[in-house]
């Protein structure tokens, strides 16, 4: 028989609460981003076992996970079929911190050709808060990450690669739970998505001579849905391109290449100078000579000639008899470079 005043007693009926939630592991209110939506998102930084059980008749769903230390990720459930591709990106420790002999990252339950799986490659949304290329997200929170990503960082990476609305977004910072994960109990977080995407390209040169053209590589980040190319005297003037070709300029100026990418959120326009120059186009000057080039301004010493074949060469005004006209001709000539 023990009292309630039992100091034992008392003891353990205040710290077994404490215990059990220790044990449990993180509670979270689970909530849904967007009913209609189609991507599922999870992080953490331990790593460990990731069981998703895709319990819920969701067409086209798309799974991205996002972890610092080894995952091994699990799909089953009675709709996993919906599943129409699985993206890992995030670290590659190898800390094992769960303890659970997990050495690499691997993802089962799902045909191979829909899994994709990438060490650290490059954010879709900058954030000063959070890492330049996806590594590990362990809270909903905006302030700074610890060289971690931001959960808004992490959300618009996944949409703008599946090209899909973010349905879920589950994150923590310990090692996955003890079972699965039930897709239909959602999320604990929803991070804001920026749908406006940051317009930006690169050149392949800058200061270029008349005649000659030049190449744009789009670098625009985020979701963008259409692009618009302006080229102010070039040709062609516009593009609606992702990356336009080929540009030529044929007169000498300073002009700006403008592009404006739009999503759904809105548009963001980006700007360059193009410098053309009037450089000196080298060839053969001299106007009676076989390789003469019209648009040369400075002569290269290149001319070439036809040889000459006459019975009577001296004959230079060519009236079939050598006389003082030639001698004439040969006299004011005298002193020609005819280079």
């Amino acid at each position: 028989y023990f009292s309630v005043t039992n100091p034992s007693i008392m003891f353990l009926r205040l710290i077994l609460p404490a215990l059990l939630l220790a044990t449990m592991g993180p509670v979270y209110a689970q909530t849904l981003c967007n009913a209609a939506g189609n991507v599922v998102v999870y992080t953490n930084y331990d790593g460990g076992q990731l069981t998703i059980n895709v319990d819920q008749n969701i067409p086209n769903l798309k799974i991205g996970i996002c972890t610092y230390e080894d995952c091994s990720v699990i799909i089953t459930g009675p709709f996993a079929g919906n599943v129409t591709a699985v993206r890992y990106a995030g670290m590659q420790g190898d800390n094992d911190n769960c303890g659970l002999g997990i050495t690499s990252t691997t993802v089962s339950g799902v045909p191979t050709s829909i899994v994709t799986v990438l060490f650290v490659p490059p954010v879709t949304q900058s954030d000063p808060n959070g890492f330049g290329s996806m590594t590990c997200g362990y809270s909903c929170g905006t302030g700074n990450q610890g060289g971690c990503n931001t959960a808004s960082q992490i959300a618009s990476y996944f949409t703008s690669v599946f090209g899909g609305t973010l349905r879920s977004y589950f994150t923590q910072y310990g090692c996955w739970p003890v079972g699965a994960l039930q897709v239909s109990s959602g999320g604990n977080c929803c991070p804001g998505v920026s749908n406006t995407p940051v317009a930006s390209f690169i050149p392949s040169d800058t200061d270029i001579c008349m005649g000659d053209c030049i190449t744009f590589t789009n670098t625009t980040t985020g979701s963008a849905t259409s692009q618009s190319w302006s080229f102010a005297g070039g040709t062609p003037s516009t593009s609606s391109a992702a990356n336009p070709g080929a540009v030529c300029y044929s007169s000498a100026g300073t002009y700006i290449v403008s592009l404006t990418a739009t999503g759904s959120g809105g548009s963001t326009t980006s700007q360059q100078t193009i410098q053309v120059e009037s450089c000196p186009v080298p060839g053969c000057t001299y106007d009676a000579a076989q390789n003469y080039n019209p648009l040369a301004t400075v002569d290269d010493g290149t001319c070439t000639f036809a040889e000459c074949s006459s019975t009577c060469p001296a004959d230079l005004d060519l009236n079939g008899l050598v006389g003082v006209g030639d001698l004439l001709l040969f006299i004011v000539a005298f002193g020609t470079n005819c280079q």
